[in-house]
């Protein structure tokens, strides 16, 4: 190792040294994969889709697994006076030099850091002109839509990590000394859940629009993205704890996958489908052990509240000593005892999400709650001893007028007139955080149709809320920026056509200089409405929800419609259960 990169590996070692659960490996004889996340160390390591795929690979005798992640304000200085390549942190060695680059990733504006990761690597950003080693994609933002990325990547796993993963590792052990064209093309036809784009031909109408999409011959047409249907013991949990990192010193474990409540703008809720839920005793001695030991508990999943018998494990795991936290929950569902059992581990703040002001906008976007719902549930946190509360709204989702607005502001002032009162009589003040996010149409939901609303409406209507509660006591509003969640909704709807401005964004340049830069429209891919015949890019992809229903969905949330949950047993009208 050059004297250069002394101060980087040992960076990397005192990293290492703090940790636990990690795992070093002699290279020799084994399959090396680097795992690399497009994001920072601090980040990467509250993922649990990280910590699923580093177990996964490291429990088997024939592969090792490394960890990189995006350079972070520590590293960046010592990358820069080293002039390394990007290096893993069990040893670091180069990524380039390992067998195999796997990257997780869950968000679209953490593409460009994958392509500044690559390049940093030493490995081409264009799949065309890579050597080196595979480089192959999986996590939620691929399974909703490789598209964007598909000159980038040699191929993606288009699945759930538990089901996709170990079939995938075999065939490469197996295939890839020999050639790439040919181990893709017997990989594409035998292991579950692979796409190589390179074996798809993707053709553009006069007009910009998607004309045909087309399978090399032998190859399905749908590429179907397979799900864990085990033991929910066996859903992800964190594997290493990471001292000063936020959740780094928690146990995350993963209660359930999907969410049966059908809101029409999640695409977790519909991409997960069937919901797979656990119940408390499925997670009871894992939790109890941590707790006894004095450790503190991260429940994750869709909907916490929804999981049959966790105010019993809560209140269990502070019994025993442990702390708890939890991911989110439903204002419906949320019950005394949970409630409690967060208060008592000193949590200070519980968020809940109406995502819209008024009644009429929750029934067009299936949300399935109202104003009592949320009044009972601030009264439950506030009296459990919990003195704050954050609220998450999106700003122009479709159908959204000017009423909706006026109704959200009053609702606002509604529950945060609650709080002050309720927690007046506890001997404090509480305090309420509003989150305004603009919509983003993502695929495979009922809005995968409809246009993101334009930047200057929403800009309009987040001053319009922000000017009407300014000056209320103990309440903050605060904003995404809606020219990066412009930029999310591009990188979600996408296609192949995109890889310049990847590379410009990844090399620094403004979002709305590296569109005219790259000759990208954001209108098109933003603000467009799909046509209900459109050929979508996304639409080789098989979730096991039908395109059918998701257009139903779409004209009952027109007629403001509410759809009821998710009824595994009884319903098929998704398709997405036998």
């Amino acid at each position: 190792m050059p004297s250069s990169t002394w101060p980087l590996a040992q960076h990397h070692r005192a990293l290492v040294a703090a940790e636990s659960g990690t795992v070093r490996k002699d290279p020799g004889g084994r399959l090396n994969v680097a795992l690399i996340f497009p994001n920072t160390y601090q980040v990467g390591m509250a993922n649990l889709g990280l910590h699923a795929i580093y177990r996964i690979i490291n429990q088997r005798s024939d592969a090792l697994c490394e960890r990189a992640f995006l350079p972070g304000r520590a590293e960046e200085p010592l990358y820069a006076k080293s002039g390394a390549p990007l290096l893993t942190l069990e040893s670091s060695r180069p990524v380039a030099s390992f067998d195999l680059v796997l990257a997780s990733l869950c968000f679209e504006n953490d593409a460009p850091n994958l392509l500044k990761m690559l390049a940093h690597a030493g490995l081409s950003t264009r799949r065309a002109l890579r050597r080196g080693p595979w480089v192959v994609a999986g996590g939620v933002y691929p399974m909703l839509n490789p598209e964007p990325l598909a000159e980038v990547m040699d191929a993606f796993l288009l699945g759930e990590a538990e089901v996709v993963l170990e079939p995938f590792l075999d065939a490469y052990k197996a295939l890839a000394a020999g050639s790439q064209e040919e181990a893709q093309a017997h990989m594409a036809r035998r292991v579950p859940g692979f796409y190589a784009p390179s074996l798809y031909q993707a053709a553009y109408a006069p007009g910009g629009e998607l004309a045909s999409f087309t399978p090399d011959p032998g190859l399905p047409a749908k590429v179907a993205a397979p799900k864990y249907r085990g033991e929910a013991k066996g859903l992800a949990r964190s594997v290493i704890s990471a001292p000063g990192v936020e959740f780094g010193e928690m146990t995350l474990i993963e209660v359930g996958r999907g969410c049966g409540h059908g809101c029409r703008f999640c695409a977790a809720g519909h991409i997960y489908r069937p919901p797979r839920l656990g119940e408390a005793g499925d997670f009871a001695p894992l939790a109890l052990e941590t707790a006894a030991q004095g450790g503190k508990l991260g429940l994750v999943s869709a909907a916490v509240s929804d999981i049959e018998g966790v105010a019993d494990l809560a209140q269990q795991i502070v019994a025993a000593g442990g702390a708890l936290s939890v991911s989110s929950l439903r204002a419906d569902r949320l019950s005394p005892g949970l409630a409690q059992a967060l208060a008592a581990s000193r949590h200070q703040t519980v968020a809940l999400a109406p995502e819209a002001g008024s009644r009429r906008l929750r029934r067009v976007i299936n949300k399935h709650l109202d104003e009592d719902d949320l009044s009972r549930a601030v009264e439950t946190l506030i009296s459990a001893g919990v003195p704050n509360l954050r609220l998450y709204f999106m700003v122009g989702l479709p159908g959204e007028e000017d009423e909706d607005i006026d109704e959200l502001i009053e609702l606002v002032r509604s529950l945060r007139q609650q709080v002050v009162s309720f927690s007046r009589a506890k001997g404090h003040l509480g305090r309420v955080t509003v989150s305004l996010n603009a919509f983003v149409p993502k695929p495979f939901t009922p809005f995968q149709w409809e246009p993101m609303a334009p930047l200057k409406l929403i800009a309009a209507r987040v001053r319009r809320i922000q000017k009407a509660l300014a000056g209320a006591a103990n309440l903050k509003v605060i904003n995404d920026v809606p020219k990066y969640a412009r930029l999310q909704a591009v990188l979600a709807r996408g296609d192949r056509r995109l890889t310049p401005l990847l590379e410009l964004l990844a090399q620094g340049q403004a979002p709305e200089r590296a569109y005219a830069e790259a000759g990208v429209d954001p209108e098109f891919y933003a603000h467009r409405r799909r046509e209900p015949g459109e050929l979508l890019p996304w639409d080789f992809i098989d979730h096991g929800v039908s395109r059918d229903y998701l257009w139903s969905e779409a004209q009952r949330a027109e007629r403001q419609a509410q759809s009821p949950p998710c009824q595994p047993d009884t319903c098929r009208r998704c398709g997405a259960c036998p």
